[in-house]
This record gives structure tokens, C-alpha cells and sequence, in this order.
């Protein structure tokens, strides 16, 4: 777990910094709208790292972790449902609904994850100085 959370503190901030980067690079330089491929692969990083985080049996999850697992399952099993029950007008009326605050909603999570993943690196750091 302590690698775990060593490796995956590193690989969301060079992540993040990537993302950043091509956003600034999209908007000034080549202005194609690649900046959302770079959205959708920093949201399956999270997605995987917070899957994994969830199984970890030591892993104690903090009340943020437990608000942003809260908030980033309901927008994740939404687009899912979206995307399996497609010919259920109403059910995907109301989902969409959800979606409609979860997307603009998904930078903020990214950025309290980034927070999460931080704060426990530092705990691991307090814990074992030379790790």
C-alpha cells in the first residue's frame, strides 16, 4: 500500500502537470480542441487510482475521499447507465440531468483528488520520513 500510494502521488501530479500543459499548448498554439482527449485520460487515471484506493484493505478513507468517491460514482454510474439503457427516454432525461452538473463539476474533482492523493502522501511521509 505505502508503494502504492508513493507511485500514485507521483503518476496524478505528472498527470495533472501533462494535462495543464496541453491545455495551455491547445489554446495558444494549436487550437484543435485537443485538450479533451488530455480531460478524458486524466479522468481515467482517477478512475483507476480511486478504483484501486476503494479495494485497498488498509487504506483508511478520509471524509473528502468519501465525498469525492460519493460525487465521482454517481456521475460515473450516470454516464454509464446513459450509455447501456439509451432507449429508456426517462431514465436517461433524469441522468442527464445529473450529468449536467457532474461534468462542469469534474474539474473541481479532479483538483480536490489531486488534494486527497497529496494528503496522503504527506501522512505516508510523517509516518516513514526515509520512504
Amino acid at each position: 500500500m505505502k508503494t502504492f500510494i508513493k507511485y500514485d502521488y507521483y503518476t496524478q501530479l505528472l498527470v495533472a502537470i501533462c494535462f495543464i500543459l496541453l491545455v495551455v499548448i491547445d489554446i495558444t498554439a494549436l487550437q484543435k480542441g485537443y485538450s479533451w482527449i488530455g480531460y478524458f485520460i486524466l479522468a481515467g487515471f482517477h478512475t483507476i487510482s480511486f478504483l484501486i484506493r476503494i479495494f485497498l484493505r488498509n487504506y483508511s478513507q478520509s471524509t473528502t475521499f468519501k465525498i469525492y468517491s460519493t460525487a465521482s460514482l454517481t456521475i460515473l454510474i450516470s454516464l454509464l447507465f446513459i450509455i447501456v439503457f439509451k432507449d429508456f427516454n426517462l431514465l436517461v432525461d433524469f441522468l442527464g440531468f445529473i450529468l449536467m452538473f457532474g461534468i462542469p463539476l469534474s474539474p473541481v474533482l479532479a483538483i480536490c483528488y489531486l488534494i486527497i492523493v497529496h494528503q496522503d502522501y504527506e501522512k505516508l511521509q510523517k509516518q516513514n520520513p526515509n520512504y
